[in-house]
């Protein structure tokens, strides 16, 4: 019995290149925008004189704020297959804080393309990598995102 592997193309050459989005500087002033935006009140993000004595020395960002900076577009597999795109999840790393002052450069590949079939059918993944480094070269995060390809059954 030999199973039917599902037909799709996307750009090969195109995995594991690492392509640089861009660099954003993270300020006191954009740490406060965030933390207001969400609500958050962790003196460690929040209150400079908390913060001096806190584990750190001073305000850090919260590690979410680098994940929102708004960068370049990435690569793009250009899968082809189905008429539905959708996320299908993504897993945060935290390597090191970030802090006002730092500039945080944003690089992404894409590290896989992969079908699946279950009992809804076929779907196609594309998994993006996204790391974070500052100003020294160190990372301080990395993102890993999964986006689905699927035939949508129209009738």
């Amino acid at each position: 019995m030999t199973t039917e592997q599902p037909v799709f193309e996307y750009d090969r050459d195109i995995i594991g290149k690492q392509f640089e989005l861009g660099s954003q500087e993270i300020t006191r002033e954009r740490i406060r925008r965030f933390c207001e935006v969400l609500g958050e009140t962790n003196p460690l993000f929040t209150d400079d004189e908390a913060a001096a004595s806190g584990p750190y020395g001073a305000v850090i960002a919260p590690p979410g704020l680098v994940y929102s900076l708004q960068l370049g577009q990435g690569p793009d597999a250009k899968v082809v297959f189905g008429q539905a795109t959708f996320h299908a999840g993504e897993r945060a790393e935290l390597h090191d804080v970030v802090r006002p002052g730092d500039v945080v450069t944003a690089r992404q590949q894409i590290k896989d393309v992969f079908a699946k079939t279950g009992r809804s059918g076929t779907m196609v993944f594309v998994v993006r990598r996204t790391e974070f480094t500052n100003q020294h070269g160190t990372l301080v995060a990395a993102v890993e995102q999964s986006m689905v390809h699927r035939e949508v059954n129209r009738g």
